[in-house]
């Protein structure tokens, strides 16, 4: 049987190579699991322009899931799923519980509830899908070649 050749002539032809490349991967429900997930999703898009918007995207939304779901409990996790493609696709699920994730306008007078609506700002579109009582996932597209230095040009358009 002969073996079969393939090769890739360097580095960039296979990163970019044919198919959307996507990883998974499961965090237990601890805080110092925020800094993994953001090291993780950094690690994924280490020398993209956009490597500092995901580990962002990634810290700010794996800590919501932390604060507001049932993912911060005995047992709990989150997941983080992350797409390699144009645009950048990242999502995280948590356990559910304690209301439906929304984007507010930020208030001034509190110390929190800013995150959800930075990670929108930054998103070509925002989404989530799920439920209290199946867990839901927080999703967002992203421009591949936007850095924190560079302001989104599209507006956000949410989904579900």
């Amino acid at each position: 049987m002969e073996k079969l050749k393939w090769r890739y002539s360097n580095a960039v032809e296979w990163l970019h190579g044919p198919g959307e490349m996507r990883w998974r991967r499961t965090f237990s429900g601890k805080a110092s699991q925020v800094s993994d997930a953001r090291h993780f999703a950094r690690a994924m898009f280490a020398g993209e322009i956009c490597e500092d918007v995901v580990e962002f995207v990634v810290s700010e939304l794996a800590a919501n899931t932390l604060r507001h779901t049932c993912s911060a409990d005995d047992g709990g996790w989150f997941g983080v799923e992350l797409a390699y493609g144009d645009p950048v696709y990242v999502g995280i699920t948590d356990n559910g519980g304690r209301g439906i994730p929304t984007v507010q306008q930020p208030d001034d007078n509190l110390e929190s509830g800013r995150g959800l609506y930075a990670v929108s700002q930054l998103a070509i579109a925002l989404g989530i899908h799920g439920s209290p009582v199946l867990g839901h996932t927080v999703w967002v597209d992203l421009d591949r070649h936007q850095s924190m230095e560079t302001p989104a040009v599209l507006g956000i358009s949410l989904a579900s």
